[in-house]
């Protein structure tokens, strides 16, 4: 799932920023970004480690005391609620751009977020077994990008390497590491879903996944680059696409850009559902709400603030860009990157006691998602999933 949210999150916007910031250094930041996040990446899968069938939410209470857990619980429920709402604003800008541009933006949005409502209900079962298909692909598609065209690719317009500099690649860097630090977010409300023999190993696997997710993005840039040029690239708002467009193989295949948006617009759907699904789950524990109809309301209440919140605000297709680059790369970096170390510094200094075997069914009934959502869906035995 971590891999879906990062390449959905990512793909689009992050090449335009990348080439800004550090030219044709943009795949080596890509790379650095991958590689830094895999700290905060291990150090959730330790933490998380300490509270099996626990979300961050429901263990702050043990890590930072009954106050201070529900204020730093209520910042991850609002950031919950900013990076749907982000997703959201994503697919609607690249639908009028692209898709359908003669369709109301409000009629975009409340199909989307119906779609979205009715798999945030569903629970995170039925999300991790849908990404469980989703994921190869996400994977194959940049990696085709690349092979593909390979033959009017330009790699020299990969060198000379630091050209602009080493400060230009750190500042491109930083500029990506919010993203790829959506890893440890999935990971610290996600891995209560992860089976015992499933976490053995747990902090290598999870690595493994943010440098899957690295290469992916990688190969992308490197592709994006080799075919534009970094300056070009800087002035494209959808760089991925525009390569996509010209890529085809022989004739029976002349169009793969439309394997790229169904691909792309089925995970940015899936990482919008987890925001959600995070977001509820996180309003309930704070709360200590009980059952499944509270989560079911606070769910459709997201839905309803994210179908309602554009109309009060004029907001530009620059104005999500800026969001995006200043404000949404800051939040990532703070709550995927720099959280999990404060929290695994908690935890080394002091760590928490073990509660008792017989606690676990409650902490693992508290959530609805992993019993199947609240439209009653059976999971069968031994059917955790990954992360």
């Amino acid at each position: 799932m971590s891999i879906t949210v990062v390449i959905s999150t990512s793909i689009m916007f992050t090449p335009y920023f990348a080439a800004q910031a550090a030219g044709q250094g943009a795949w080596i930041s890509v790379l650095a970004a991958g590689l830094i996040a895999c700290i905060p990446t291990a150090a959730a899968v330790a933490v998380m480690a300490k509270f099996p069938r626990q979300s961050v939410i429901q263990a702050m209470p043990q890590l930072l005391g009954v106050f201070l857990g529900k204020i730093v619980s209520l910042l991850y429920a609002c950031f919950f609620l900013f990076f749907a709402a982000l997703a959201v604003w994503r697919m609607e800008a690249f639908a009028i751009r692209f898709l359908i541009p003669d369709t109301p933006q409000l009629v975009i949005r409340v199909i989307f977020l119906l779609g979205v409502a009715y798999g945030a209900l569903s629970g995170s079962t039925p999300l991790l077994r849908t990404n469980a298909y989703l994921m190869p692909l996400e994977i194959l598609v940049p990696i085709l990008t690349v092979i593909l065209p390979a033959a009017r690719l330009n790699f020299n317009f990969l060198l000379p390497l630091f050209e602009q500099g080493v400060k230009s690649v750190i500042n491109g860097t930083v500029l990506l590491l919010g993203w790829f630090c959506q890893v440890p977010v999935v990971i610290l409300m996600f891995q209560r879903h992860v089976s015992d023999a499933l976490l053995q190993g747990g902090g290598r696997k999870a690595v493994l996944g943010t440098l899957v997710a690295t290469v992916t993005l990688g190969l992308g840039i490197i592709g994006i680059l080799a075919a534009f040029g970094p300056e070009q690239t800087s002035t494209m708002f959808y760089p991925a696409f525009a390569l996509v467009r010209i890529i085809s193989v022989s004739t029976f295949l002349e169009h793969t850009e439309v394997i790229f948006v169904v691909v792309w617009v089925a995970s940015i759907f899936l990482a919008t559902t987890f925001y959600i699904q995070a977001f509820a789950e996180s309003i309930s524990d704070i709360l200590n709400f009980k059952g499944k109809s509270a989560k079911v309301w606070i769910m459709l209440i997201s839905i309803f603030i994210l179908t309602v919140w554009p109309l009060f605000f004029n907001f530009s297709f620059y104005v999500l860009l800026s969001t995006i680059r200043d404000i949404g790369a800051a939040a990532g970096t703070a709550f995927g990157g720099v959280f999990p170390l404060l929290l695994l510094v908690r935890v080394i200094i002091a760590p928490p006691k073990q509660k008792q075997k017989k606690a676990e069914p409650q902490a693992e009934l508290s959530s609805s998602e992993t019993e199947g959502g609240v439209f009653g869906s059976e999971i069968e035995d031994g059917g955790e999933q990954k992360s």
